[in-house]
């Protein structure tokens, strides 16, 4: 009886939703280089891109918070400050990114979340070359992004319940993100920055 008593409290403390206060980003994709040569030197125009984001809510639409990718490439590229020819290069980027998002979200029971927003980047890159060194540096830039959230909720109710007394998952989405980062550095001015394309899954808490 007392199983029963507290299956159905858990079962009512599930339903009883609550505006998120946290929310928690996993995503991966491409990132393509605003350089229109990039292909030439690495044999692709996009990089393997993976990003964590980690946000505080405010009034249920507004986020503010911090986030860091990486992406990864390797080829014959040019070293990003003096634009020389190199040899055999791997080629690196940490962007930090600090954001504020407006999310046009005004109920747990919608479907489709449109967003916007963007912020400061500190651009962190590093380029190795075989028998040579390496170049690294960091710039300030700036952000912008949009996407969508598509509730998961809807699909597996039992399961985003379970997401919800287990681990205070409020709610689950999937995302499709673009990003667009402009970031120069040398002198003639040579933009690192460039366009993500994203997918990812959103955590609210």
């Amino acid at each position: 009886m007392l199983y029963f008593l507290f299956y159905a409290l858990s079962l009512q403390a599930a339903s009883a939703r609550q505006s998120p206060s946290y929310s928690f980003e996993l995503q991966g994709g491409f990132y393509q280089p605003a350089d229109p040569n990039w292909a030439s030197y690495y044999g692709s125009p996009n990089m393997l891109e993976m990003n964590v984001t980690v946000a505080k809510r405010f009034m249920r639409v507004i986020d503010v918070g911090i986030s860091t990718s990486f992406a990864q490439d390797m080829g014959k590229g040019r070293l990003p400050e003096s634009q020389l020819l190199a040899g055999e290069v791997s080629y690196e980027i940490f962007p930090l990114d600090f954001f504020a998002v407006l999310r046009l979200g005004f109920s747990d029971k919608q479907w489709v979340v449109p967003y916007a927003g963007g912020g400061y980047t500190r651009f962190f890159y590093r380029q190795s070359v075989d028998g040579v060194g390496y170049a690294r540096g960091s710039v300030d830039a700036m952000h912008a992004k949009a996407g969508l959230q598509l509730l998961l909720d809807v699909l597996e109710p039992r399961a985003a319940r379970k997401m919800l007394v287990n681990y205070g998952v409020l709610n689950s989405y999937f995302l499709l993100e673009g990003k667009i980062v402009r970031a120069q550095v040398g002198e003639p001015v040579t933009n690192l920055g460039g366009i993500s394309y994203r997918l990812g899954i959103l955590l609210e808490y």
